[in-house]
């Protein structure tokens, strides 16, 4: 099992280990990576000190490089990985499903439970019914994260190096290991309480602002540029004309919607008007209001 503590989980870490040692399935080994706090301080914060392996961060380390400086010592080490988020909670099943799934799969997601700050449950799961394969979301939106996956060690490795500026980590490793052809799974079990609070990546629910849809589209496009930089050598066909076309889609979304206040105006007013969906960037060129910037009167 792997996550990552830095001071923005502070607040989340005693019910978070705690969920660890209620794991029906036990046989697995911890794996921390530290940034930009002690280890003394996290325990404080577990009131524990778990058994685990400690990758500190050094101190030029982006968020990618630090998980990735943790992923490259723990690999040698294990067949398969639990990502969890430690200001997440996990279901008492989480690492018994994991390993289940991941003898039939290379990346497996589970679904989460979407609750607030204080662990409440909010009427939301992701994803949301009818995405029951990758390509249901992929390569347009993502629901492999690092807080419900559990990967092949092999495929992990196969999708290194992270691009040290990349924010959307998660999304990065899930497409690149998509395009290789791996075989990447979705179930419905819900087994993750995934927290919405204040240091939240982004917001998932409705009302959506022109703040968050402009900053949602900028980290969008540079996780797509970043993927187009780095395409791993002899992809999927059919995967990489998907890729492209949901590249190509985010591009004239943002030429044609994000280039007027007026445009994206109406955009926002459709978005909110819409079902909730439930899965990571969905706020970003949302499929059936394409029409907002297919039609050539939007140019």
């Amino acid at each position: 099992m792997y996550t990552t503590i830095h001071p923005g989980t502070r607040p989340f870490l005693e019910e978070w280990y705690e969920s660890v040692r209620a794991q029906t399935d036990s046989q697995f080994d911890l794996w921390i990576g530290i940034d930009d706090l002690d280890v003394d301080e996290a325990c404080a914060e577990m009131e524990a000190r778990p058994e685990a392996t400690w990758i500190r961060a050094e101190p030029e380390d982006t968020p990618a490089q630090v998980r990735e400086r943790a992923w490259r010592a723990l690999i040698p080490q294990a067949d398969a990985v639990v990502m969890v988020d430690a200001d997440d909670m996990m279901h008492p099943c989480r690492v018994e499903h994991a390993r289940q799934q991941i003898s039939e799969c290379d990346i497996g997601a589970c679904a989460l439970q979407l609750v607030d700050e204080e662990g409440e449950e909010i009427d939301c799961v992701m994803p949301p019914s009818g995405c029951e394969t990758p390509e249901d979301v992929l390569p347009r939106h993502n629901i492999f994260g690092l807080s419900n996956t559990v990967y092949r060690t092999q495929v992990l490795d196969g999708s290194l190096p992270v691009p040290k500026d990349i924010t959307l980590i998660d999304w990065y490793l899930a497409t690149q290991a998509w395009l290789k052809g791996s075989n990447l799974s979705v179930e419905r079990a819900v087994l993750m309480k995934y927290r919405q609070h204040d240091d939240s990546t982004l917001s998932l629910l409705p009302p959506f602002t022109k703040e968050d849809v402009r900053r949602t589209t900028q980290a969008v496009q540079h996780h797509f540029s970043a993927v187009e930089r780095n395409l791993p050598a002899g992809p999927k066909a059919n995967r990489l004309t998907a890729f492209q076309n949901a590249c190509e889609e985010v591009h004239q979304f943002q030429e044609r919607i994000l280039a007027g206040d007026e445009r994206l105006e109406k955009y926002i007013s459709a978005l909110n008007r819409c079902p909730p969906l439930p899965l990571w960037w969905g706020c970003v060129a949302r499929p059936e209001l394409s029409h907002l910037w297919n039609n050539q009167t939007t140019q």
